[in-house]
């Protein structure tokens, strides 16, 4: 799957490249994701929930970040494995920033993200039906957390939800409760099938 997402953010672009190589502070607007120390070969362990109501799907893999500062440009990409029978997902997340004018006479800085993911095992089902639902909602989620991170011009990490993961009111509200439902529905079956032995 591939998306492509834009938003703007208050500050130039040397001030938002510097945010997004700080890989604790990204994950942090990423609902459900966190990550730990960075390790000797630049990489991080990195955990991700994925929930819709009572029923969570939990990755465990590892993030790698790569910076160009002087380019305005990076990719993050990561690997995880989750813990239902054949759940893997590779993601690959570039970005590119440049100016983007004022906004309420401050300088604004355009980010163009391009992300690709790819889901094997019990989640290629799922990717068909409510992949694309999941991976929009948490993108305009981060971008939103991201947004107002720069507005409010803090250095420490944006509050997350209670406990920071997308809601289920976000989605439905988002694409309908229609569509909410039957996405739902085809998680909860991809982890009753995904109990079994590997």
């Amino acid at each position: 799957m591939e998306f492509k997402n834009e938003f703007l953010l208050t500050g130039t672009p040397d001030e938002v490249i510097a945010k997004f190589a700080d890989v604790p502070l990204m994950a942090s607007f990423l609902p459900g994701a966190s990550v730990g120390l960075v390790q000797p070969d630049g990489t991080y362990p990195a955990t991700l929930t994925v929930a819709f109501g009572p029923k969570r799907l939990n990755f465990k893999g590892t993030l790698m970040q790569r910076v160009t500062p002087a380019e305005h440009a990076g990719e993050l990409s990561g690997t995880a494995t989750g813990d239902v029978r054949g759940a893997r997902m590779a993601v690959k997340l570039r970005y590119s920033l440049r100016e983007g004018g004022l906004q309420k006479n401050r300088i604004v800085t355009r980010v163009d993200m391009v992300s690709e993911a790819q889901l094997t095992g019990v989640l290629a089902e799922f990717a068909r039906t409510g992949g694309a639902v999941v991976t929009e909602a948490l993108l305009s989620e981060f971008s939103r957390r991201f947004g107002e991170h720069m507005a409010s011009g803090s250095a420490v990490a944006a509050p997350a939800n209670a406990d920071n993961t997308l809601s289920a009111a976000a989605l439905a509200g988002a694409v309908g409760r229609s569509f909410w439902r039957r996405t739902v529905q085809a998680f909860q079956r991809l982890l009753r099938r995904g109990k079994g032995p590997d």
